[in-house]
C-alpha cells in the first residue's frame, strides 16, 4: 500500500463506496486479515474468565462500525457514527424493556466520545426484577466478533450509553 493523503476518502482503493440514506459518503477504509497466530491469541485474551463470551468469528476485516453499519465489509471511524445514525433516522430506545434484535447499542469512553457499536441479537426480560438481558453481537477493533452480554465489554471498548433503532413507529 503506498503512501495516502485522504486515507478512506473517495481517491483511496482500499475504500468502497458507501453512503447515508441522505446519500453523504460515510470515509472507510479495508484492513487485511490478521495472521491466524495472532487471531488465536486475541480470541485466549478476549474470551480468558468470561464464559459469556462467545466467538463468532475470528476475523480483523472490519471494525465495530463496519459491522453494524457496513455488513462487515470495511471500517468506519467512530466519528461519522452521529452523522450515519441522523441521516439513517435512527431514534433513541429511552427503555432497555423496549430493545429489540436490530437495535444498536453505542458505547462512549467519555461523554460524547464513542468507542463501540454493537448489535442487540436478543433481549429476554427477567420476570422476577423487571431488567432485562441484552445480548450483543459487535467486532472487537481487530480481535474478532464476540456474542456477549452488552454489558460485558473490555474497558478500552467503553461503557453502554445508549440504544437506538431505525424502527418507525406508526
Amino acid at each position: 500500500m503506498g503512501f495516502l493523503i485522504n486515507p478512506g476518502g473517495p481517491s483511496d482503493r482500499e475504500s468502497i463506496a458507501l453512503a447515508t440514506s441522505k446519500n453523504r459518503r460515510i470515509p472507510n477504509w479495508r484492513r487485511r486479515e490478521m495472521a491466524p497466530a495472532v487471531l488465536k491469541e486475541a480470541l485466549k485474551i478476549v474470551t480468558e474468565g468470561h464464559e459469556g463470551r462467545r466467538l463468532r468469528s475470528l476475523t480483523a476485516t472490519c471494525n465495530c462500525i463496519g459491522m453494524a453499519f457496513a455488513n462487515r465489509r470495511t471500517c468506519i471511524e467512530p466519528e461519522h457514527v452521529p452523522m450515519i445514525l441522523k441521516d439513517d433516522e435512527y431514534s433513541i430506545v429511552e427503555a432497555a424493556s423496549a430493545v429489540m434484535p436490530g437495535d444498536l447499542v453505542v458505547y462512549e469512553t467519555a461523554p460524547g466520545d464513542i468507542s463501540h457499536v454493537a448489535i442487540v441479537v436478543s433481549n429476554v426480560p427477567d420476570l422476577r426484577d423487571g431488567s432485562s438481558r441484552i445480548v450483543v453481537i459487535s467486532q472487537w477493533g481487530s480481535h474478532g466478533e464476540y456474542v456477549h452480554d452488552y454489558e460485558d465489554v473490555h474497558e478500552w471498548l467503553g461503557q453502554p450509553m445508549r440504544f437506538y433503532t431505525e424502527r418507525r413507529k406508526g
